[in-house]
């Protein structure tokens, strides 16, 4: 038999541990983590990682019998930091979605629902038009490969044999809930101030000639701004994007650096 298929125990549940860690990003990861996806083409796309990135990673240090009550705690933490490095990757169109959601409910278009299959769920047309240039956006810029690179980088951060984590980190994860929820407020802002003006005016022109109908008058033209406005501030949108992108980055690599 060729010594290409000799693998040592230590080797099988090294490449069992990668797995497991691929695994619980995949099913938490944007875009293939929804439930949308089948599953066969989550656990295909966990194979394929996992074969990738195990030649670079620093297995061999890992020394723990087949037998060991100890292979148990360290596959429920490989599938745990892959889920959290998942969630955080998660966290770029989070906050583009909320932004889309607070421009639906401003315009009045948040009673018309859409199934998003990007976040697998149902979404309004502002969100899912988000989510969609949102996710064109990130691959335009290479954002999966920065995944990749968090990927690898949490080997040498939380490696395989290391059998406890610190949850430290989760003491801090209502600033990034706060930061992400600014965020989306800031892209939405544009939307949000043109309303706000425009349904002032109409509330002044309605006091002016009591016969309009303002609640008839408002929606379409509420929407009328607020699609002119949008295609005004879509370079701004897009720079903002950006700035989240990287602001998600750093703090995936400092989340998974603490534990």
């Amino acid at each position: 038999m060729p010594a290409i298929y000799n693998f040592s125990l230590t080797e099988v549940v090294a490449f069992a541990l990668v797995l497991m860690r691929m695994a619980g990003f995949v099913i938490a990861m944007p875009i293939f983590g929804t439930p949308n996806v089948p599953v066969q083409v989550k656990v295909l796309l966990s194979l394929v990682m996992a074969f990738v990135l195990f030649p670079q990673i620093g297995w061999k240090s890992l020394s723990i019998d087949i037998d060991s009550v100890m292979i148990i705690t360290l596959a429920v933490k490989e599938v745990f930091v892959g889920l959290v490095i998942g969630f955080l990757a998660r966290l770029f169109f989070i906050a583009v979605s909320m932004a889309g959601q607070i421009m639906d409910v401003s315009l009045g278009l948040s009673t018309a629902q859409l199934f998003d299959p990007t976040m697998g769920e149902s979404s309004s047309a502002f969100d899912q038009f988000f989510v969609i240039l949102a996710s064109i956006f990130f691959l335009a810029i290479n954002g999966h490969h920065i995944l990749i690179a968090g990927l690898f980088d949490s080997f040498t951060l939380v490696p395989l044999g290391k059998v406890g984590l610190s949850f430290t980190p989760f003491g801090g994860f209502g600033m990034i809930v706060e930061q992400i929820m600014s965020i989306a407020v800031k892209m939405s802002a544009p939307i949000l101030i043109s309303i706000l003006f425009m349904n002032v005016a109409v509330a002044v022109i309605g006091r002016a000639v009591p016969q309009i109908n303002i609640l008839i008058t408002s929606l379409p033209l509420n929407i009328l701004a607020g699609f002119f406005i949008l295609f005004l501030a879509l370079p701004l949108l897009l720079w903002q994007m950006h700035g989240l992108v990287n602001v998600t980055a750093d703090q995936l690599f400092r989340f998974v650096k603490a534990l």
